[in-house]
């Protein structure tokens, strides 16, 4: 599969970067990396989890945003922002409040695209 013909759900190959931070969607508060270890198989899969004890909000790379409870994936409230450069998954890395503009970055190593876009909070 070509970079451009990456769709929403499967995983990309390329490495990620190690040290990103995404905030969550829903509440632009800092999430943590978690490990989840899958009881079916012997592979452990990470992904960052909003710190907020309320907050349901995950991100995976290849996925982007979504819920986790119950020890399950919800995809019913998946949100997902494909990187125009190269195809990789974009994740919340700034709010700025007082210009109520979101910035989005790449999480691929190789790739340093970020975008603007306005905060939903701030329409």
């Amino acid at each position: 599969m070509a970079r451009g013909e990456f769709l929403q759900g499967e995983a990309m190959n390329n490495p990620v970067k190690a040290n990103f931070n995404p905030l969550c969607d829903v509440h632009h508060s800092p999430m943590r990396r978690v490990m989840l270890e899958e009881s079916a198989s012997e592979s452990t899969e990470s992904f960052h989890q909003c710190e907020r004890r309320d907050c349901n909000r995950i991100f995976r790379d290849g996925f982007g945003y979504s819920d986790f409870g119950d020890g399950e994936f919800d995809a019913s409230r998946v949100s997902f922002r494909q990187c125009p450069a190269c195809g990789g998954t974009l994740y919340l890395a700034e709010v700025d409040h007082t210009r109520k503009v979101e910035t989005w970055e790449c999480v691929e190593i190789e790739c340093h695209h970020t975008e603007d876009a306005p905060s939903p909070s701030g329409r």
